[in-house]
């Protein structure tokens, strides 16, 4: 096993593209890597659900995280400089497949060394007195497969409820659901273990890599334009969302692939919402889209 080097990154758009390049390029026929890093803080779904219903939209807009989407499945997760994450990258193996005991192995047994006793659930779940600690998922191309995951260690809980808490509205979607569960740190159960990065260096000293994959600068040229052109793009992080109806009161608003697709309040001589159809659910273009009305800081309270 060969240990990535990500130049101490915590851009999470860079690191997902990052975990992209590396599970689509890499030469896993012979050896297998473990990429470990941080983020700052950020909001990542899976690659199949629906933002709308995922993220509380309140605590987005007055805390300004990124949001991200990743490419494998699974639900969302709230991350910050206090939760590590870690990604096993091997080649293709139909055994290996939601498998995560297999790729978990090393994580638990290094905690374990550690002296934090874990135990797995029914979700694939990492659980430290029965709270969880770690969520996973998988992504393959069929040539090679990541097993992906999150150490909660001193992330702030508080912010994670708020983010993740469920929006004050009506929400439609067949996009997958996260599952709620209760969470915990592991700061303060590890012996000599006093931050996030320290646990980084541990779980790469017990892993016992062979060495480091240092990757070229032409190599992350490559990801950095991919962060860029896929994982910041409004069409990856809001369009890659299933067709969501939201109902705020009397209005209803049908929005697919990231854009109002239709919207009404009940009243076909309001023209104001017909003007919305076509327009990126954000509050950025939303907003745009009604500066020139009298009264648009009043829609703006009902839309979001």
């Amino acid at each position: 096993m060969y240990l990535v080097d990500n130049r101490n990154c915590t851009d999470p758009f860079i690191n997902l593209a990052t975990e992209e390049y590396l599970v689509r390029h890499l030469n896993c026929s012979q050896d297998s890597y473990l990429f470990l890093y941080i983020n700052e803080p950020c909001i990542v779904l899976g690659k199949n659900q629906s933002i709308y219903r995922e993220v509380n939209f309140d605590f987005i807009r007055n805390n300004k995280l990124k949001l991200c989407r990743r490419i494998s499945g699974g639900g969302t997760v709230y991350q910050d400089e206090g939760n590590l994450n870690f990604a096993f990258i091997t080649s293709f193996s139909n055994e290996r497949v939601n498998n995560y005991a297999y790729f978990n192995r090393l994580i638990i047994d290094a905690l374990s060394k550690a002296g934090l006793k874990t135990t797995a659930d029914t979700r694939n779940n990492i659980l430290f007195n029965n709270k969880k600690i770690s969520g996973n998922a998988q992504f393959t191309d069929r040539k090679n497969m990541i097993s992906h995951g999150t150490l909660l260690f001193d992330a702030d809980l508080d912010n994670l409820r708020s983010a993740l808490k469920e929006n004050p509205f009506s929400i439609e979607t067949k996009a997958p659901r996260s599952v709620s569960s209760s969470v915990t740190n592991m700061k303060g159960s590890m012996a000599n273990i006093e931050s996030t990065g320290h646990l980084k260096q541990f779980i790469e000293a017990f892993a016992q890599a062979q060495g480091t994959l240092t990757l070229t600068d032409g190599e992350w040229d490559i990801i950095q334009k991919t962060a860029r052109d896929k994982f910041e793009s409004f069409e990856w992080v809001y369009g890659r969302s299933p067709l969501t109806t939201i109902t705020r009161g009397k209005i209803l608003i049908s929005i697919d692939e990231g854009i109002i697709s239709a919207i009404s309040n009940g009243s076909e001589k309001d023209s104001v919402w017909k003007e919305l159809i076509g327009v990126r659910y954000c509050s950025d273009d939303v907003r745009i889209k009604l500066s020139n009305l009298a009264n648009a800081e009043e829609l703006m309270a009902i839309l979001f």
